[in-house]
């Protein structure tokens, strides 16, 4: 009687959930009944009443996120969806790519697999399985997989783009290059391609690609955002022959289209710290410790050094270097929206054991089973007190840089994806310094001794002695191998994956001197905010 009344509930709460407009509940708890009674009436005819109602709405709402590129709610509302019409394989698709656009490698894998049981020769679900398996660090099943793609048509760009990503982050600069230029001649209005191209080579002042960059900028529309890789292409071509002026001129409109095209504003990042702060006015303690997985969490601004840790604590036995992961912003945000839909809007100790809960399985998703897992997600700084609270084991590498260095670096660079919007402006950059840096004394305060603060110029100054501190502060056995992180053989997956595969080197935070002169007004907004003085 207790299983019928449960049955029942269940059913009344789906009901409930569908009338309110709550798809994900309604279609949740339909399931649920289904997978312990496949025959049960009710259920089967509420999943049909929802194929009929909600299955439009969920696809118009992907499709306006989709555009907006709003990725996490397109996976969201497609979901939903794909599990209403499991059949409809151009659901799955449209939902394998937007898991991968929030870097949800292990679902998306999923999802390209159930694609590839239905539909084995589908040349597209082979190119997001491939991607999923190059971001899971599994490099040789995604080159074996591709390779299948590419024999169905050797000219596909997709198929050539995912294979010059996958040779560029082990270090194959030239086949990496072989793939981009192929998948130009296929598509040589395609930007991207000729941005990609252009990180793979280093340009000579007759390199016929810089004439073919100069002939799409005389055409091509210098004020559609959709144009930005092209004027970052011209500007890598450009500074390596050492033409600055004009290099910069082209960095400049890349920068402005960047920015235009992300949509971001500096009040999303201001909200998010405030929100975080509020939160956290007075420490959380954690319960205590427990054995398993330790997760080492690796955070700063952006170019500052974290994948040159993140590869030498991944020269230590039992460790595993995952890159940059999703999985602590994503459980973070979920629980944030939670909390402030609730009312007192506070957090609760069982909603850092929910938290832990969460982490914890979707680490498990990414694990070889290593003692240790690095994640090298900079912006992470942000949910530092969510990893405290929930996860006492971890341990948190906070990395430091010369301001300008790193103001430069950002700049200069074209980031995939999303999440970084604030590089492509001077003010931007300045004021999100600020916010870093009163995020950080914030967390210091909330958690001391929780955070080992590292600072670039030390760890390249005296590798050895820094590193040591930071074997100690992390649990590790420091061993000289950690002073040639070039020799690590995972993937690089960054904008740093050339530079790390050179020995530890020193004058990286020189480089933007050569641009001084033009990188004034960027010089001006940190001395306004404060990050540098003067």
């Amino acid at each position: 009687m207790a299983k019928a009344l449960s049955i029942d509930k269940t059913l009344s709460q789906a009901a409930k959930a569908a009338k309110q407009g709550d798809w994900a509940g309604a279609q949740q708890g339909y399931h649920a009944i289904l997978e312990r009674f496949p025959a049960n009436k009710r259920a089967k005819s509420g999943v049909e009443t929802l194929r009929q109602t909600a299955l439009p709405d969920l696809l118009k709402t992907a499709r306006i996120a989709q555009g907006n590129r709003k990725w996490a709610q397109a996976e969201q509302a497609l979901t939903v969806a794909a599990a209403l019409a499991p059949e409809m394989m151009n659901i799955a698709l449209a939902l394998v790519f937007a898991q991968l656009e929030t870097v949800n490698a292990p679902a998306a894998l999923k999802t390209a697999n159930r694609i590839l049981k239905e539909l084995p020769d589908n040349r597209e679900a082979m190119n997001q399985k491939a991607r999923a398996l190059r971001i899971l660090g599994q490099g040789a099943a995604s080159r074996e997989i591709l390779q299948v793609a590419l024999a169905q048509d050797p000219t596909d760009p997709q198929t050539l783009t995912n294979l010059g990503m996958l040779e560029r982050a082990q270090g194959n600069r030239a086949a990496a290059a072989q793939h981009y230029r192929n998948a130009i001649d296929a598509e040589p209005k395609t930007y991207i391609l000729h941005r990609n191209y252009g990180l793979s080579i280093t340009y000579t002042p007759d390199h016929p690609h810089l004439a073919e960059l100069q002939r799409h900028l005389a055409t091509a529309d210098s004020k559609d955002p959709a144009n930005a890789p092209l004027f970052f292409a011209a500007f890598k071509a450009l500074d390596d022959i050492g033409e600055k002026d004009q290099a910069f001129a082209h960095l400049k409109q890349a920068n402005r289209l960047a920015k235009q095209a992300s949509g971001y504003a500096f009040k999303q990042s201001a909200t998010t710290v405030a929100i975080n702060k509020a939160l956290f006015q007075t420490p959380i303690q954690p319960d205590p410790e427990q054995d398993g997985l330790c997760p080492i969490y690796v955070t700063g601004l952006p170019r500052t050094g974290t994948t040159l840790i993140e590869r030498m604590l991944g020269r230590a036995e039992g460790v595993q270097p995952c890159g940059e992961l999703p999985v602590v912003q994503t459980h973070s945000v979920r629980l944030v929206n939670k909390i402030l839909a609730r009312d007192p809007k506070a957090l609760h100790r069982n909603d850092m054991q929910g938290l832990r809960a969460d982490l914890l399985k979707s680490l498990a998703e990414y694990s070889d089973g290593s003692a240790f897992l690095v994640d090298k997600t900079p912006l992470n700084f942000l949910w530092i007190g969510f990893i405290c609270a929930a996860l006492p084991e971890a341990r948190i590498v906070n990395v430091t840089r010369d301001p300008m260095a790193v103001a430069w670096s950002l700049y200069s660079h074209s980031f995939d994806g999303a999440g970084n919007g604030f590089i492509y402006d001077p003010d931007d950059i300045a004021r999100f310094m600020v916010l870093h840096n009163d995020m950080m004394a914030h967390w210091q305060s909330c958690f001391p001794g929780r955070i080992f603060d590292v600072k670039y110029e030390e760890l390249v100054n005296d590798p050895e002695t820094t590193s040591k501190a930071m074997a100690q502060a992390t649990g590790l056995a420091w061993s000289p191998d950690w002073l040639t992180p070039e020799r690590a053989t995972q993937q690089v997956l960054t904008a740093s994956t050339d530079q790390v595969r050179k020995p530890i080197y020193r004058d990286s935070n020189t480089q933007w001197k050569r641009y001084e002169t033009q990188l004034a007004p960027m010089q001006h907004a940190l001395r306004v905010a404060g990050v540098i003085a003067g």
